[in-house]
């Protein structure tokens, strides 16, 4: 079977499931007498370990049968669920992991040795939690025991191969042994081994072949060969259907006791294990037969399987490759450029058939945007479901009792972006975790609550999203980091004197500055702070920072919505033109040169009571000055909680822009996030207002 066309559907519900079983294990680690929620993290499993045997990485199929097998007993309650098991199980989903991540890059499975890990689970299995608990990495040996193959007819029946009969004999169907021997004459081995296979499909499933179903192919077998197949035919029927095939000279046929079998193989009886139900989806897997010429190969099992379709529903989703909807954005970006065109060529040559037209175009174009917008939008869920798992991790590393609350997972974010936060936000949590949060006897001392608090908050603020890391911790010390500011040698103390404790505080985020005592694998090597505000800020975002001593603090993000298709104003500097985006701009105004006073060297307006600093766009261009005007056009913009407002020549107005990358040439332009195409062909800068504001 040609499973590669199959392969990213395997890779995408494979992390489904896995993320499935790590929130239903964090579930039942924070209430471990609620033992239905065993039955989700069985079926995943369950599904799993199919959907892996189907597409033939045998490895993690072993390993998950293996998990599944301790659930079954943990949810038939004939095994008590410790923290040890809890553990155990989150190690396997660690490995799966990487397994499945391997098997996505193109290296084998295998690369991850998971013999501790099964030796320890099938100690559990067999009712001997001591021995797993033992952490058995000196005796691979009895890992081996405990899953060593059955032989039948000289045929090794791996655990997956006798879980596939089993769970075949629970249906009504049986396992079948059949030797087939060709004639000493035979001279086409591998048409008549074919013509085997076909027939014995016709009548079952074929489960594995000695030799494998390549070297038959290619005829690298004596006169005969062995098959296990499952089918609810008899002996007869089966033997008829061989035997009526030419060239063969015998067919043996056997059908497979599994219990006798398993008698014989083991020295002393194991703990009773129910034997689970199979989920209603979950394939058998054809590892032998080659494919018939018909028939098409069946896909992986569907992750909502165990659940039966309704009508009104069927049909009703698709998985879209993302490059696909970037391609579809960029053609949306020509077709908004295009149609500014048209608009600027109806005005200047007063075309009212074309305006009217456009009129209409344009709320075509605008609901097709929006659409594409709304095709491109993922839950933000898709980042924060890795942060439980990483929380408890890094928690029990600290010996911390930490509670995370996660609210408004639903809010969407572009695709572009959502690719992009989930480094930022890890950096956050993992500095609340180890500065924020205090041990629980100082938080005991301080008469807190020993548990302490993390929220992961998202919501919508207008155009923008807003996401908050919050902790009720030790806050940060602003003295402390003046002080430190000045050991580190990256500011004088007459500089860190200067700056309020809003600003000072904000000196976590410069390059390479840490309050961390002891350097660990958490924190402690000045880097992450920076990294976040760096990251944020090239998505055209802001971070900021609030505190209050034995309080906690609030890390807060403010991202816009989209990259690629923004509103924003035109202005003008001299004959060149720049935009500026509207998510950025509090207000436009119109000054005279009086209104401008200069405090500590700075040139400042004051608007409604508030002092604005102001910036000349001709300075910062450094472009050479031409004329003075009677009239001066200020454009009043924000970054966080900052303002100032941007000295230019003449308002254009707004404009609806395509925002377009400046490409490798000019990362070092800091000052631009990108440029746009406008109506008329000229290209106009996109201003930082973040970056300017510095």
């Amino acid at each position: 079977m040609d499973t590669n066309q199959y392969m990213d559907m395997f890779l995408d519900e494979s992390h489904e499931h896995l993320q499935q079983l790590n929130d239903g294990l964090l579930s039942l680690e924070d209430n471990m007498e609620d033992l239905s929620v065993l039955n989700d993290i069985f079926r995943n499993a369950h599904t799993l370990k199919g959907m892996s045997a189907t597409m033939g990485y045998n490895k993690i199929a072993e390993l998950t049968h293996e998990m599944e097998d301790v659930l079954d007993l943990l949810r038939h309650e004939q095994l008590k669920l410790t923290e040890d098991i809890i553990d155990v199980l989150f190690k396997c989903l660690d490995s799966l992991e990487q397994m499945v991540d391997n098997v996505g890059n193109g290296d084998p499975e295998d690369l991850i040795d998971v013999s501790e890990l099964v030796a320890k689970l099938s100690a559990l299995s067999s009712g001997n939690p001591e021995a797993a608990a033992a952490a058995p990495a000196a005796a691979p040996a009895d890992a081996a025991a405990a899953s060593a193959p059955v032989a039948i007819a000289g045929i090794e029946l791996s655990d997956l191969d006798r879980d596939v009969i089993k769970q075949a004999q629970e249906g009504g169907l049986r396992g079948v042994h059949i030797k087939v021997t060709l004639a000493e004459t035979c001279l086409l081995k591998s048409a008549r081994s074919y013509m085997v296979m076909n027939a014995l499909d016709e009548l079952g499933d074929v489960v594995k072949s000695i030799p494998p179903a390549e070297d038959l192919e290619q005829e690298k077998f004596e006169h005969s060969f062995d098959v296990i197949v499952v089918t609810a035919s008899e002996e007869k029927a089966i033997e008829d259907a061989i035997m009526s095939i030419s060239e063969v000279e015998s067919a043996l046929v056997e059908v497979i006791d599994l219990d006798k079998k398993a008698e014989a193989a083991a020295p002393a009886p194991a703990a009773p294990k129910p034997v689970a139900a199979p989920a209603p989806a979950a394939p058998v897997p054809v590892q032998a037969a080659p494919p018939k010429p018909a028939a098409a190969p069946k896909p992986p099992v569907a992750s909502k399987a165990a659940a039966p379709a309704k009508k009104s529903h069927a049909g009703q989703s698709v998985r879209v490759d993302i490059e696909k909807l970037d391609t579809l954005m960029n053609l949306m970006g020509e077709l908004v450029i295009n149609k500014v065109r048209l608009e600027q060529i109806g005005q200047t040559h007063r075309i009212s058939e074309l305006t009217e037209t456009l009129e209409q175009m344009d709320r075509v174009t605008t609901d097709l945007q929006n659409i594409v917008m709304k095709v491109r939008m993922v839950p933000v869920s898709q980042v924060f479901n890795r942060f439980p798992r990483m929380v408890r991790d890094v928690a029990k590393e600290l010996n911390k009792e930490i509670n995370l609350t996660i609210e408004g997972e639903e809010t969407e974010l572009d695709r572009t972006v959502i690719d992009e936060i989930g480094d930022p936000i890890m950096h956050l949590l993992r500095n609340s975790l180890d500065h924020g949060v205090e041990h629980p006897d100082d938080r005991e001392a301080k008469g807190k609550p020993r548990v302490g608090e993390v929220g992961l908050i998202a919501r919508h603020e207008g155009n923008n999203v807003v996401i908050m890391v919050t902790d009720d911790g030790a806050g940060i010390n602003a003295d402390k980091m003046r002080r430190k500011a000045v050991e580190k040698g990256m500011m004088s103390q007459e500089e860190v004197d200067k700056l309020d404790d809003a600003d000072a505080v904000r000196i976590i985020f410069l390059p390479g500055f840490s309050t961390a005592e002891q350097i660990s694998d958490i924190s402690g090597r000045g880097v992450g702070m920076d990294v976040v505000r760096n990251k944020i800020e090239a998505l055209s975002g802001h971070v900021d920072v609030e505190t209050h001593i034995d309080e906690g603090s609030v890390f807060k993000i403010k991202l816009p919505l989209t990259l690629a298709i923004i509103q924003a104003m035109l202005v003008k500097v001299q004959e060149e033109m720049y935009a500026i985006p509207l998510g950025s701009i509090d207000s436009t105004i119109n000054i005279q040169p009086d209104d401008i006073k200069t405090v500590q060297n700075k040139e400042v307006i004051v608007l409604r009571g508030e002092i604005i600093p102001i910036i000349r766009m001709e300075q910062t261009l450094q472009i050479p000055h031409v004329k003075d005007f009677d009239e001066i056009f200020v454009v009043v913009v924000h970054a966080g909680e900052s303002k100032a407002g941007i000295v230019v020549d003449n308002l254009i107005g707004q404009q609806e822009i395509v925002i377009k990358t400046l490409g490798n040439l000019f990362t070092g332009l800091k000052m631009f996030s990108g440029a746009t195409v406008l109506g008329d062909g000229r290209v106009a800068l996109i201003i930082d207002v973040a970056t300017m504001m510095q």
